[in-house]
């Protein structure tokens, strides 16, 4: 069922050394399809930068910094709906938003014709860990063809992943997980864990855990002295 192309990619992946090449195969590979764009980063909210979520993309410059300076990520309707699903979304003018701040991001993307994409949520063992979003004009892609996209975007993050890890600097210090770390900026922002396990769907106990991991790895006493560490050692942000 999938194409030579896609066959391709994935035979050929682990031959690029460096993202920047990864992110160029890509590209070409979406391209076959009528894709234009793609973005591949981290929609947990509201834990990191903006820029520091996006893993790589190729969408317009502008859009790219519309979307981060106005944190879209937090409300745009197809990151919502993905952290509700586990399963690729198609979505365009057929698919619109529910409400009116999500039908005027469709719109603003359209603006850089975007118009319609098809979005790829991939998963972790501590829950949804990246989107990998691609955007185009017109959209006239069938089911087997969102099968190799989707096939394709678990292989390309599982590259970047790894190119990722090999370029970072050696961490200085206790890492929080991305869990923990999502836990913990709830826990400044005022929730309790039961607050914090209604928005992130998962056991009460399980947040008590994630927390108490997070104030031994920092060596704090305190929930609100973990929150300081953590925000002064950049794993969260204020």
């Amino acid at each position: 069922m999938l194409t030579a192309s896609t066959f391709e990619f994935i035979e050929e992946i682990d031959r690029y050394r460096d993202p920047s090449s990864l992110i160029e195969a890509f590209q070409r590979f979406i391209r076959k399809f009528g894709i234009s764009y793609f973005m591949i980063g981290d929609p947990r909210p509201p834990v990191g930068l903006p820029r520091e979520r996006v893993w790589a993309t190729t969408w317009p410059e502008e859009w790219l910094l519309r979307f981060g300076d106005r944190n879209y990520v937090v409300v745009d309707p197809v990151v919502r709906q993905l952290r509700a699903q586990n399963q690729p979304l198609r979505w365009g003018p057929t698919a619109r938003a529910s409400d009116e701040q999500g039908t005027r991001i469709l719109e603003e993307a359209g603006e850089f014709r975007m118009n319609a994409g098809y979005a790829v949520p991939i998963y972790s063992r501590e829950g949804l860990s990246v989107i990998v979003s691609m955007g185009t004009e017109h959209y006239e892609l069938g089911k087997t063809d969102e099968i190799c996209l989707h096939m394709a975007s678990i292989y390309l993050h599982a590259a970047l992943e790894r190119l990722r890890a090999q370029s970072a600097p050696p961490p200085r210090g206790p890492r929080l997980t991305p869990r923990e770390r999502e836990c913990l900026v709830w826990v400044a922002a005022g929730k309790t864990d039961w607050e914090i396990s209604q928005i992130l769907k998962i056991a009460e106990q399980t947040v008590h855990e994630y927390v108490q991991n997070a104030l031994i790895k920092l060596n704090a006493t305190t929930r609100a002295q973990a929150v300081a560490i953590a925000i002064s050692t950049r794993q969260i942000s204020p």
